[in-house]
């Protein structure tokens, strides 16, 4: 069943009955709860743009400042990591008090951010909420700082957050300052600082922060920890809090399924890490999230997608992360489409160099690290020996420097493993052979098919090569830098 609404005078558009917004929309009596069970109805059936241009007429509206609008709040309308879903029991509570200006500004801020499109926007509504006088509200201060950080504003946001950790003037006291706390762990994340994001991170959840954000600080410890170089810790802080399975009717769930998914990726589960990506990508986009900034799981997915050999889904996701990365104008945001894009089309040396340069202007210092990395095995597989060498050696050091252990650690061990190569002498041409093919990717199968020899075969040769190189297998082997034959 549809109706008319009037578009212009005399002219009139057909709008389906799912996506009837109320009569009076601007008026006295707005209903937040309808425009909820609009959007609910819209997701339902697939139809995310629609029920994200829903939600985004009401935030526009409620951002001009009309009067009387009512609802318990504006929970719920809009993609938060930490806020409540639709379906919360504080969405329904019965509230007709007028919305106060600070959560329009919050749920416009928070909007913005989402989509991914006007930065500069973005950036004036957060600042324009942290401006108001008066004690901020957790939920709406919470709501300005994540768009800061989306939007790269580390340094401003970090001033707010401290300001308010300190003073009970800005925010208040009670599980307030616990809300602050967590910001203040996740900038200093984003910031390059992991050991002290995680260290805060870990003493808020022995504190028991509240259950709105307990999952939000389980995920962002994990991530954490996993740059810290500790990612079977990260793994057993998932288990440990109930986030090992398929995160049913779990709050939040699209924070966790990156942590979880940054966890597998350390591990070298890249087919568990790759589902755990597109995971997200399905609950993002289920709330009309576009902004490759609030969480990068094309870029992440698209890199795993890659190492499994799923060369068309990551060509696919590295399109539309460097459309809406370019979008955003975020240096971060670009950086990181950047180095997956660069991997998919085959990790050329000079686009990667292109990639620590974009990088190395940001505060993504694991990022970059990582970028540089992956530098060096693509001047290794070139048999640029030195500079892959020289490569190497910056991120060990920058790394021990930073407190990226994660990153310290493959940087040494594959330094380690360059000098694997002074023992290859005693290596056969065959299992010289077999060996380079085993180090490029090829499955044992594969070897056996093109050299003309049994699977059986191949495993024995591959078995000398492990022992004569002191390696522990397959993956060992990948990590050396410089071919065998």
């Amino acid at each position: 069943m549809e109706h008319d609404v009037e578009r212009s005078a005399g002219a009139r558009r057909r709008v389906p009955a799912e996506r009837r917004l109320p009569d009076n929309l601007g008026v006295d009596g707005l209903s937040l709860d309808q425009v909820r069970r609009t959007r609910a109805r819209l997701v339902e059936r697939g139809r995310w743009g629609e029920a994200d241009q829903v939600v985004r007429e009401v935030v526009d509206l409620l951002a001009t400042g009309p009067d009387g609008v009512s609802g318990p709040q504006l929970g719920g309308l809009v993609y938060v990591p930490g806020g409540p879903s639709p379906e919360d029991a504080q969405c329904a509570r019965v509230d007709v008090s007028a919305v106060p200006e600070e959560q329009r500004l919050a749920a416009r801020a928070a909007q913005l951010a989402n989509r991914g499109v006007d930065r500069a926007e973005t950036i004036a509504t957060a600042r324009e909420l942290l401006a108001l006088p008066g004690v901020r509200d957790p939920g709406a201060f919470w709501c300005a700082i994540l768009a800061l950080a989306y939007a790269d504003e580390l340094n401003t946001a970090m001033d707010h957050s401290l300001r308010a950790v300190r003073s009970p003037d800005v925010i208040g006291l009670g599980e307030a300052r616990g809300v602050v706390v967590l910001l203040v762990a996740r900038l200093m994340w984003l910031g390059g600082d992991p050991g002290g994001a995680a260290k805060v991170l870990a003493g808020a959840l022995r504190r028991d922060v509240c259950r709105q954000i307990r999952s939000v600080a389980v995920a962002w410890l994990a991530s954490a920890l996993v740059d810290v170089g500790e990612p079977n810790r990260a793994h057993d802080l998932l288990l440990e809090h109930g986030f090992g399975g398929a995160l049913a009717d779990v709050q939040d769930r699209a924070e966790l399924f990156m942590a979880r998914g940054a966890v597998r990726f350390a591990l070298g589960q890249y087919d568990r890490a790759l589902e755990d990506f597109l995971d997200c990508g399905r609950d993002l986009t289920a709330w009309g999230v576009t902004n490759p900034a609030v969480a990068p799981w094309r870029s992440r997915a698209a890199v795993c997608a890659n190492a499994v050999g799923r060369t068309d889904l990551a060509q696919a996701l590295v399109s539309k992360e460097m459309a809406a990365a370019r979008r955003w104008r975020s240096p971060r945001a670009v950086g990181l489409a950047s180095h997956a894009a660069a991997l998919v089309a085959g990790g050329e040396p000079a686009s990667l160099r292109e990639v620590v340069t974009l990088l190395d202007g940001t505060c993504a210092v694991g990022d970059a690290l990582h970028a540089r990395y992956d530098l060096a095995q693509a001047l290794g597989t070139r048999e640029l020996h030195g500079e892959a060498r020289k490569t190497l050696e910056a991120v060990r050091d920058t790394a021990n420097r930073t407190g990226y252990a994660l990153w310290s650690g493959r940087a040494e061990e594959a330094l380690t493993r360059m000098t694997v190569l002074d023992r290859a002498g005693g290596l056969t041409r065959q299992e010289r052979k077999i060996g380079e093919l085993a180090r490029t990717g090829r499955s044992n199968r594969q070897i056996a098919e093109e050299q003309y020899l049994t699977v059986r075969t191949v495993e024995f040769h591959l078995s000398r090569v492990y022992r004569k190189l002191g390696l522990a297998g397959r993956r060992d082997l990948k990590a050396i830098l410089t071919p065998l034959s």
